[in-house]
């Protein structure tokens, strides 16, 4: 079943794959829109999360605003995505950099052979 993001009325529903975007992500996005929002996280169906948001009742939001804030939430779930696969990719780079910085210099040691250069900088001047 397919699901088209869409304005009823004066919210704003977004529809995402489960399959695509994590829960995690979800949240992390719609946090920023808790200022001056209402927001609801549900199913459409079993492979859908159907998201919905709402103004709060001191924003007067016009139908261009709806329109921008839509392309908003669009945005930004895929830009909260990113960061969650990003970061999960990284996440051994970041443990060996912690690691290393609390190592008190036990993992220091001078690369073996020379170094040199082959335009001939010395490195030792």
């Amino acid at each position: 079943m397919s699901f088209k993001n869409e304005i009823l009325d004066d919210e704003i529903v977004v529809y995402c794959s489960v399959s695509l975007y994590s829960k995690d992500s979800i949240f992390k996005c719609l946090y920023w829109y808790g200022d001056k929002f209402h927001t609801t996280v549900g199913f459409a169906d079993i492979d859908t999360y159907k998201i919905i948001i709402r103004p709060k009742a001191d924003l007067n939001l016009n139908p261009e605003d709806f329109d921008f804030y839509l392309l908003k939430i669009e945005r930004d779930l895929i830009d909260f995505n990113l960061r969650d696969i990003v970061t999960k990719e990284t996440k051994n780079i970041r443990e060996l950099l912690i690691a290393k910085a609390f190592s008190n210099g036990e993992f220091d040691e001078d690369p073996i052979g020379d170094i040199s250069d082959p335009v001939g900088f010395d490195i030792k001047s």
